[in-house]
């Protein structure tokens, strides 16, 4: 029997509707999500493709409806107080170091095969199997001019360090929307071809979307309210984002609180006011972190302060963790070390000088992976031990108040230089479940906490 052809965009969409609302398990035509494999995610979009289009997986460098030059992609979300969110990326195709250092983007074997895709959608659903989660929805995605230059300038960095002799340097962090994740079941393996032939250890690898940049997609898709864009398609055509952002808030160094207070007259006067002054300064009316690209790149707008003396005021907090989930993951799939290896910081700083802040520069910045995966790593471990152990609270300190707080046994500011453990609940009543209780007070839940990085830190990062 002929597979079936489709001859439209829209054919291809209609088709989709017919397995919406099934689950995993009716569709699975070849019983792909039985024994063993019952939790296999990658069967997904075997299982779409089978039960949904009717045609057979294969292995071939064109997409998946060649005619069209539609990619299938099969993909699961979150749904958030904020939103739909993509919980992982979105895999393309593989990673071959030598295609990608003599090919060029528009020639390249990941644009050739990617740049239209058909995406199946099914919500991630906590204490379900895979089989049982349901085929939902799904849109035709094509890149815009903007997306295209950014995705552009990510594959030629990829291309240029392999070009430039560093093909093992290359890191997650390094691009804004289109990654070169590692692939495989382990971190340890290497690509023993590429490894070969450039005599040096190289990781297996794939193209990808990033979530944030999936995300971004599914907001726009979904939005019935204006996003805002920093920068435009022209600006991209010779500049990073970075860089437009740089050259725009140039402008402005020098000048103080006194000047950024005339660009918000009329406006309440906000708490947070510094993020106000970054915003004017980008020309964006709402929020820096809600526009196109910094969702999209994941890029996290934090304005800093600096003292005459050259301190800052705190140690900057992350989201508050769940300790189920660090009880119940391993270092390299943790949720944190997910979060901080995909994000990018813009630090923009402001220093008093003559008792009156002024800004100073912008600084993008991403964690060092060799910090990460070594004082990130110790303190997720310890911390994990803490929780399994269930020896969370090892005493209590009673203030000249008579108010009596508990003491934990979690990695404190002392014991790392860069990353530590603390609070992050609004009072001690705000709690999150622990995996066991704890074995001297008996309780099933504990003060929310959250990772920090310490200000010694960041003072260190902002001076360099």
């Amino acid at each position: 029997m002929s597979e079936p052809v489709y001859n439209s965009i829209q054919e291809l969409l209609d088709q989709l509707k017919t397995g919406c609302g099934h689950t995993f398990n009716e569709l699975d035509v070849n019983h792909r999500l039985t024994g063993e494999a019952r939790n296999d995610k990658g069967a997904l979009g075997k299982i779409v493709e089978e039960g949904v289009f009717h045609y057979s997986v294969n292995s071939r460098p064109e997409a998946d409806f060649a005619n069209l030059g539609v990619e299938l992609k099969t993909t699961g979300y979150n749904k958030t107080r904020n939103g739909l969110s993509f919980k992982e990326r979105l895999p393309l195709n593989t990673f071959n170091y030598q295609k990608v250092e003599n090919q060029k983007f528009e020639d390249s074997d990941m644009w050739h095969k990617c740049q239209q895709l058909l995406i199946a959608l099914y919500e991630y659903l906590d204490g379900k199997t895979y089989g049982e989660m349901t085929l939902d929805s799904g849109f035709y995605h094509t890149f815009t001019p903007a997306d295209i230059e950014v995705i552009k300038s990510d594959y030629n960095l990829l291309q240029n360090k392999i070009k430039s002799g560093k093909a093992n340097t290359i890191s997650q962090r390094d691009t804004n929307y289109l990654e070169a994740c590692t692939a495989g079941a382990g971190h340890g393996k290497v690509d023993s071809a590429a490894t070969a032939h450039y005599g040096v250890d190289l990781k297996p690898r794939k193209f990808a979307l990033k979530p944030a940049y999936m995300t971004g997609v599914l907001r726009r898709l979904f939005s019935n309210g204006e996003i805002e864009s920093v920068v435009d398609y022209e600006e991209l055509k010779t500049k990073t984002i970075e860089e437009v952002i740089t050259d725009r808030m140039s402008y402005y160094v020098g000048k103080d609180e006194d000047y950024f207070k005339n660009l918000i007259a009329g406006e309440e006067e906000p708490k947070n006011r510094f993020e106000r002054y970054a915003a004017k300064m980008l020309g964006i009316k709402g929020i820096i972190n809600d526009a196109d690209e910094f969702v999209k790149a994941n890029i996290i707008c934090k304005t800093i302060r600096v003292e005459e003396n050259g301190n800052i005021e705190q140690n900057m907090s992350f989201p508050a963790f769940s300790f189920l989930d660090v009880a119940n993951q391993e270092w390299e799939d943790s949720d944190f070390r997910e979060m901080m290896i995909n994000r990018k910081f813009m630090f923009v700083i402001f220093k008093k000088i003559n008792g009156k802040y002024q800004f100073s520069k912008v600084k993008f910045w991403s964690i060092p992976e060799e910090i990460l995966d070594n004082d990130g790593r110790k303190v997720f471990e310890k911390l994990k031990a803490v929780l399994l152990s269930g020896n969370i609270v090892r005493g209590f300190k009673t203030d000249k108040n008579g108010k009596t707080t508990r003491l934990n046994n979690f990695p404190k500011s002392a014991s790392n230089p860069y990353i530590h453990i603390r609070p992050h609940g609004l009072t001690g009543a705000d709690t999150n479940p622990l995996p066991v209780p704890d074995k001297l007070t008996g309780v099933t839940e504990y003060t929310k906490q959250c990772f920090w990085l310490k200000k010694s830190y960041i003072i260190e990062i902002i001076n360099e």
